[in-house]
């Protein structure tokens, strides 16, 4: 674990830059992070001086120096993000002008919209009719509303300022609304939109559809609730938001398709230069969510590297795609789905090798189900501190599920899209959409028949902060002393259990 982490440049600027946005948002230490700021550059400045340079003994200036300033430019960046959640407006009635900037959500009896006022974010609740179900991202309204600001941290690192409730008659859609540029984001929803549409007609069935949307488009607003808790309790929720998992599934599909390319120089290069647009163009489709544009990044640095015969999926590269999305937005790090995915992915590339290792077949079917347990059991075991923190439940039958969802998920993301042109194309294709009907509805079916076996799922798991900790501790040290066989580890499981015997018997 240590040469690892030697070895990965970025996961260590990553891992001080985590600690300075932890701090800052447990005390605000400024202007402590300026003067450290100063401080870590004049260790940088002093590491390059001809005399420094020649010595051996003072090697350690320019790191020490660069992590401290990850470490100081993580706190200023933290409490600057933080400051642009504080809201600048009034606390009384009155009217506004407010730009809608994203899908609506839906719930019991109003429709939530996350909008744009003055230079920052804030949520309003309209109530439900046929007027505000037309409204889409992009729309001006002039509302007269009382916002309150917003008191909720999650609200906060959301980058929400405030809330609002907005009576029916105080609203009204601008017709002749505000100049503006071209808006990637609205232009990219309203393409999905459209698609959408198109997809509603060839899933007539709600469900269907509702599962087939969040596939394809990360579409999530049409799944009720009964079917997030199949999911759920099956330990396939991760298959209803795009991650690395779908675009490694369209990233193969493609990857095979120009596979004729070769696999010289040149028609890698080739290849690669049209797959990684395509990628980018599905990035577009989907909304542009920032789990799409994460998972894309990290396909994208792959694709490169594959192209130039550089091994650069790597914990390095992990760790690069973290440090740039936490240097766009420290508060992504408290983002339930950021922290899910780049668990899952570094417990992959950590623990999956080690694991395939234990099993060779020569029938490539034995083979492939078991590298796909490997990957299943990896992933699982790296989400699951944080799975039972946030959702407070285990799924028992993950491998079981996985090992149904994961090619269940890989045929429907082949039939989505050709279904989808079809519906383009002149002339009547109804029949070619039953094969995607028909998978949609066995997935659904199978997933529920699994949800019914009994005790496949522990669903009363309460967790805090320090057990997390010491959950991940675990399981990281007992990894290593299995993989490693070194006593030490042994004795770093154990202090772990007495750290947190003792922490509860003095909470007690």
């Amino acid at each position: 674990m240590a040469k690892i982490i030697n070895q990965a440049v970025f996961i260590r600027l990553t891992l001080f830059f985590i600690a300075g946005i932890i701090v800052q948002t447990q005390w605000d230490l400024y202007p402590l992070w300026i003067y450290t700021g100063i401080f870590s550059l004049l260790f940088i400045v002093i590491s390059f001086l001809p005399s420094t340079v020649r010595s051996y003994q003072w090697r350690w200036l320019f790191g020490f120096g660069l992590f401290l300033l990850c470490f100081s430019s993580a706190g200023i960046l933290s409490r600057n993000q933080w400051k642009t959640s504080e809201w600048k407006g009034d606390t009384e009635e009155k009217n506004y002008s407010v730009q809608i900037l994203n899908e609506p959500v839906k719930k019991p009896k109003t429709l939530m919209f996350q909008v744009g006022i003055e230079n920052q974010k804030a949520l309003i609740y309209i109530p439900i009719d046929s007027l505000s179900m037309t409204l889409l991202p992009s729309d001006w309204l002039l509302i007269n509303a009382r916002f309150e600001k917003a008191e909720y941290m999650f609200l906060r690192k959301e980058g929400i300022a405030a809330r609002a409730f907005v009576y029916k008659n105080h609203w009204e859609k601008l017709t002749h609304p505000e100049k503006q540029g071209l808006n990637l984001r609205f232009e990219a929803l309203k393409c999905r939109r459209i698609l959408l549409n198109h997809l509603r007609e060839i899933i007539p069935d709600e469900k269907s559809f509702a599962v087939g949307a969040a596939l394809l488009f990360g579409y999530t607003h049409d799944l009720d609730k009964d079917l997030r808790q199949t999911f759920a309790a099956t330990g396939t929720s991760h298959v209803l938001s795009i991650s690395g998992l779908h675009f490694s599934i369209i990233y193969g599909i493609l990857y095979f398709l120009f596979s004729f390319l070769g696999n010289s120089k040149k028609g890698r290069i080739t290849r690669q230069a049209i797959i990684l647009p395509l990628m980018w163009i599905f990035v577009f489709l989907t909304g542009m969510g920032p789990s799409v544009i994460r998972a894309a990044v990290m396909i994208s640095l792959w694709g490169f590297g594959n192209a130039f015969f550089y091994k650069s999926f790597t914990i390095n590269t992990v760790g690069a795609t973290a440090f740039f999305m936490l240097l766009y937005n420290p508060f992504n790090l408290f983002d339930v789905g950021f922290q899910l995915s780049f668990s899952a992915v570094l417990a992959i590339l950590l623990i999956n090798p080690h694991l395939v290792k234990l099993y060779k077949s020569r029938n490539p079917a034995i083979q492939y189900v078991w590298e796909l347990s490997c990957v299943s059991t990896s992933a699982q075991l790296g989400t699951a501190p944080l799975s039972m923190y946030y959702f407070h439940q285990f799924p028992l039958l993950f491998l079981v599920t996985n090992l149904f969802a994961i090619p269940m998920t890989a045929v429907i993301l082949c039939l989505l899209p050709v279904s989808l042109l079809l519906q383009f194309l002149p002339g009547n294709h109804s029949w070619l959409m039953w094969p995607l009907n028909k998978f949609l509805n066995g997935f659904i079916a199978g997933l529920e028949k699994i949800e019914e076996i009994p005790n496949s799922l522990i669903d009363t798991i309460f967790l805090n902060e320090i057990d997390v900790i010491c959950i991940t501790c675990y399981l990281i040290f007992l990894i290593l002393l299995m993989i490693k066989k070194r006593i030490y580890y042994f004795y770093l499981l154990f202090i772990c259990v007495l750290f947190q015997v003792i922490y509860y018997l003095c909470k007690f």
